[in-house]
């Protein structure tokens, strides 16, 4: 059993460091890292240290939101975004570089599904940004392209396009809006 100290100061009574050692005292989040100076991200930039939730646009548009989280690491040389379908059922991490060899914006994106892709972002003069990525380990997806871009709401826009059985068919509409919800857990069941 853990004793807590009482110490007199002033008349009011403070609880040592061991009260927030076991976490009674909730502690302040740590501070955002600065965006670099020169940072080669963009219009991306503005994504991150939010928490993203998707809505369908249009028909057809159904299942569980997307719940998405924008981070950065290593010093602001790398964009990290974890994703996670509201109902635990799939998630993914996508890391996004400045290839030091290209100059290109690099990226490598891992699943809860068993596959995994890589490809390049095309930032746009309007604040868009497109990318394009090969497919790797899935049965029958061997491309993707998708273009976002944050609305004059405030909102992030999505479109995307799936390469599979030798032909581009439609992918996800979807509208991402700011949101305080954490990302759901996976719940061990994954899909393709």
């Amino acid at each position: 059993m853990r004793v807590l100290k009482l110490a007199p100061l002033a008349g009011v009574l403070v609880l040592s460091a061991a009260l927030s050692a076991c976490c009674l005292i909730p502690k302040a989040p740590p501070a955002p890292e600065p965006v670099p100076a020169n940072s080669p991200f963009g219009a991306l930039e503005t994504l991150v240290g939010k928490t993203w939730r998707s809505v369908p646009v249009g028909e057809g548009e159904g299942g569980p939101a997307d719940v998405s989280r924008w981070s950065r690491d290593l010093g602001g040389r790398v964009l990290v975004n974890r994703h996670m379908l509201e109902d635990g059922s799939y998630g993914g991490v996508t890391y996004v570089y400045e290839n030091a060899q290209t100059g290109s914006l690099d990226y490598v994106y891992v699943t809860s599904g068993g596959f995994h892709t890589s490809g390049s972002f095309e930032l746009g003069e309007d604040g868009s940004w497109t990318a394009e990525e090969e497919v790797t380990g899935h049965e029958t997806i061997t491309r993707v392209r998708s273009t976002g871009r944050i609305t004059p709401d405030g909102q992030m826009a999505m479109t995307s396009e799936y390469f599979a059985n030798g032909e581009w068919m439609p992918g996800r509409n979807v509208v991402y809006g700011p949101t305080t919800q954490a990302l759901p857990e996976l719940s061990g069941r994954s899909k393709k």
